[in-house]
Formats: structure tokens, C-alpha cells, sequence
């Protein structure tokens, strides 16, 4: 009886042994992070192809910092980041870390922000934030989309420069 408990115990630590060893637990990480960033960047034409290595080896900043509490030291934690290039005139955009894995918000035309908006609001209700949390993650959404229009001025029908101001004459 006793050996055949240990003929189990030991198949199960050789389960066990070659579950954990072949699943790949990568960690993501600021540093990890702003080189995905960089690649967004890029493709974004935000960053030139010939600026990369100076972002890759830090002559470039890239910060990336947590939207409610400006959080950007140690590990990423579940939640929703504001990244950017540190020069003038940058657009800002998003990126939402959820169990190590992250959502990157392209906030540079009308699709970007729809979808956006979607990924944000079921990240909060994953996340069971409460209706103030959302509402604030989707208001900076949106002042950042806006934003980013008025700055490169992308978008000729934009809502930004030739819209209604004034709430009196709506119902």
C-alpha cells in the first residue's frame, strides 16, 4: 500500500515538473513593454525607423505611466497606462495590462477610438471598477482622442475645431 502511494506521489511530481517547465512564464515589465511600444510607435510613424535605437537604448524616453496614479516604477499591474514619446508635440495613446498581457488603444482616427472604447469598457467591468473609475477611463479617452486630432490635425471633418459649444439650445 505504502509503495503504491508513492508511485502515485511520485507520477504526480513528474506531472507536475513538466507542466510548469513547459508553460513559458514571461513576465511583462516596463522595459519589456516600452520595446512593444516602440514597434507601435513605428508602425504608427510616431517614431522615424532611423530614431529607434536611440529609444532602445534610452537616449529617447518613452514614458509610460498609470492613468489614475501615475504609477511607473516596479512590476505592471493590472490597468490602464498612458504612453508617450517625452517631446513636443506627441500624441498621447493607451495600453491596458491585464494578466500580463497588454492591449495597446490606437486614439489616432475614428476606428482606433470606437474600438477603444470597447476593449476600455470591458476591461472595467472584468475589472468590476465602479461607474466613476469607467466614466473617467472613457472621459480621458476621449480628451486624449481629441487631442490628438486637433494636434496633427488629421481628420479635416474633426468635431474639435467647428462644433456646437453651447449646451443652451440642446434639449
Amino acid at each position: 500500500m505504502k509503495s503504491k502511494r508513492k508511485i502515485v506521489s511520485f507520477l504526480f511530481a513528474i506531472f507536475i515538473c513538466n507542466v510548469s517547465s513547459s508553460q513559458d512564464f514571461k513576465v511583462l515589465t516596463f522595459d519589456s513593454l516600452k520595446k512593444e511600444l516602440i514597434t507601435f510607435l513605428i508602425k504608427n510613424n510616431d517614431i522615424k525607423e532611423f530614431e529607434k535605437e536611440d529609444y532602445v537604448s534610452g537616449k529617447r524616453q518613452i514614458d509610460i505611466i498609470g492613468v489614475q496614479n501615475d504609477y511607473h516604477k516596479g512590476f505592471l499591474k493590472d490597468g490602464v497606462y498612458s504612453f508617450y514619446q517625452t517631446r513636443t508635440h506627441s500624441r498621447v495613446h493607451f495600453v491596458i495590462i491585464e494578466n500580463n498581457n497588454y492591449t495597446i488603444l490606437n486614439l489616432t482616427n475614428r476606428d482606433g477610438l470606437d474600438l477603444g472604447i470597447i476593449n476600455l469598457l470591458n476591461f472595467c467591468e472584468r475589472s468590476k471598477y465602479c461607474e466613476d473609475i469607467t466614466n473617467d477611463y472613457i472621459s480621458r479617452l476621449l480628451r486624449v482622442y481629441y487631442r490628438n486630432i486637433l494636434t496633427f490635425n488629421q481628420e479635416k471633418n474633426s468635431n474639435s475645431s467647428n462644433c456646437i459649444k453651447s449646451k443652451e439650445e440642446l434639449p
